[in-house]
């Protein structure tokens, strides 16, 4: 739209104003031509009445229309957009709410383009440590009315805000959240948690990356090849594990198998359950139960392996300090088990560590005995020594006595054990030269020596039971 500022004289010598208002009545913006030769000009109040003529009543800026006006008529130049009405925007109520910590609220984007990022380093659960805060309470803050150009009110309305509220494992104090314990922050249904079990529902893949959490872990699908899982207490696998490294304070249950390649590495401070076990280290503080086989593996337990009645170890080593029950040992054709019972295997690597260590400072110690030009830090350092291998040597000898704890441990074999199977109970050995069935190895005092005894009826049953 545009004014005239004059009826009786010509547009074209006369100043004149156009006007334009935005579409959501916020703006009026003015464009101002000046007068040509002996026309008319035009002032503040005239423009300001021109606005008003358009219902423009709120928020003129007479400064800025005075200034843009001034402009216009001592330069005889056209401004055009000057804003000369705004209107105050409303200010939306916002309710109180939990602020979270920026880092529980998103993950960081993946870069897909990038070759030198390992997605298997990589998890989308956030651990919270206890007592780390989590979100602080933001105030209510009541907004403000607004109003358009046209001196229209605008409400305030309520601006939407995602709301949590606390829920297991999460204090508060003071208008701010704290974890009351160690472990998985999430939100579920709109309510935060520290949860200390960490379930997962699918695979231990790209999807969730390495997995190393300070409660339990439940994996409802399988380990893939590759990935690391750590727990500071009990891990539970409904399906297959493809090992890499897992290590646990708690126990270890899966309830398919176990499968390794290279240096997979199991290692847990309780009990091993699982179908079967091949091609992997595997370390028990307690128990390890195998329902089907242990094929090609390292087992080391300080207490009883146990693959039943029907179960089948082939090949590998055994370290077992409560002794081995399993229905066959051995198959023909494949590498001999070599099982130790009654063995504290974790004393034996600490005897073994040691002995290397001495060996090694035996070697520095004769080097330097044997150097013709001995001088009297030479002297000096040779008398540390010494003393280190005293102590040494001496720790040695305690370790030495306690690396065979359990002579009562046993190898029962419900069906066959095959000739070439190296069979240790304490110090004493035996080659197996000539299958066998049906018999347990015991360690017999008279000699010392290891003898067998055969299986009756019963003894099968109570295994079997036991079992």
């Amino acid at each position: 739209m545009h004014r005239n500022m004059s009826s009786n004289i010509s547009e074209n010598k006369n100043g004149y104003v156009k006007i334009h208002i935005s579409e959501d009545k916020m703006t009026a913006e003015v464009d101002l031509y000046p007068p040509g030769e002996g026309g008319s000009s035009f002032t503040t109040n005239s423009v300001e009445a021109d606005l008003n003529a358009e219902d423009v009543i709120f928020g003129v800026d007479k400064k800025g229309l005075e200034i843009g006006i001034l402009r216009c008529l001592t330069e005889s130049i056209a401004v055009k957009g000057l804003v000369a009405a705004r209107g105050l925007k409303a200010v939306k109520a916002v309710p109180s709410y939990w602020h979270l910590k920026k880092r529980l609220l998103s993950l960081p984007e993946a870069d897909l383009n990038s070759p030198n990022v390992d997605y298997r380093e990589t998890n989308p659960f956030f651990l919270v440590k206890k007592g780390e805060a989590l979100a602080k309470r933001v105030p209510e803050n009541p907004g403000s009315a607004g109003k358009n150009i046209l001196g229209e009110v605008l409400p305030a309305g309520v601006k939407d805000i995602r709301q949590f509220s606390p829920g297991e494992n999460i204090i508060e104090k003071e208008g701010t959240l704290y974890a009351a314990s160690l472990g998985r922050f999430e939100i579920r249904e709109k309510v935060m948690s520290v949860n200390e079990t960490l379930e997962i529902a699918g695979n231990v893949d790209y999807s969730t990356g390495h997995i190393a959490f300070p409660g339990d872990v439940i994996i409802h699908g399988s380990v893939c090849d590759g990935f690391r899982v750590a727990a500071g207490k009990s891990i539970f696998v409904k399906q297959t594990m493809d090992v890499s490294q897992v290590l646990s304070h708690g126990d270890l249950v899966v309830e398919g198998g176990i499968k390794g390649r290279g240096e997979a590495l199991v290692r847990v401070s309780g009990r091993i359950n699982a179908k079967f076990i091949e091609n992997a280290t595997v370390e028990a503080h307690g128990g390890i139960r195998i329902e089907k086989s242990g094929i090609h593996s390292k087992f080391f337990s300080l207490d009883l392996i146990d693959l039943g009645e029907a179960g089948v170890l082939v090949g590998g080593e055994v370290w077992a300090l409560g002794g081995v029950k399993a229905g066959s040992i051995g198959r023909p054709g494949s590498p001999s088990c070599n099982l130790r019972v009654g063995c504290d295997y974790l004393v034996e690597r600490k005897y073994k560590g040691l002995q290397e260590h001495i060996d090694r400072l035996e070697t520095k110690l004769d080097k330097l005995r044997n150097r013709s030009n001995l001088k009297p830090g030479h002297q000096e350092m040779i008398r540390q020594v010494e003393e280190v291998l005293e102590k040494m040597t001496k720790s040695s000898k305690e370790l030495l006595d306690k690396r065979y704890p359990n002579q009562a441990a046993v190898v029962t074999v419900i069906g066959k054990i095959t000739e070439g199977t190296e069979i240790h109970i304490c110090e004493l050995s035996m080659h197996l030269s000539s299958p066998m069935e049906a018999v347990t190895f015991f360690y017999d005092e008279e000699g010392p020596r290891i003898s067998t005894r055969s299986l009756t009826a019963a003894d099968k049953k109570t295994v079997e039971a036991a079992g």
